[in-house]
């Protein structure tokens, strides 16, 4: 079994994420990824440009996104778990 690089996955999902939410017209703010090869844990927080994106558009990137990973074989399904949040109503949008 390959030994997966924390780092290398961080960045894959950083490429994938930040193209379907720039394709959905939402802006990645960060990713965060914990856990170990059999079982990550991705935290995503998005925003709209203007500031409030909503809880559907969260579950529709969370979708995306996920079927991205696996499409492009990032990870494998049941080796991760994935989380899409906005910043909150208290975040100043520029």
């Amino acid at each position: 079994m390959a030994v997966v690089i924390l780092e290398d996955v961080k960045q894959k999902l950083e490429l994938l994420a930040k193209k379907i939410c720039g394709a959905q017209g939402i802006d990645l703010m960060e990713l965060k990824i914990g856990g170990r090869s059999n079982d990550f844990q991705i935290q995503i927080t998005a925003d709209k440009p203007s500031g409030g994106i909503t809880i559907g558009e969260c579950a529709r990137l969370n979708k995306a996104i996920v079927a991205a990973i696996v499409q492009e074989s990032v990870l494998t399904p049941g080796t991760f778990s994935l989380e899409v949040s906005s910043p909150g109503i208290e975040t100043p949008h520029q």
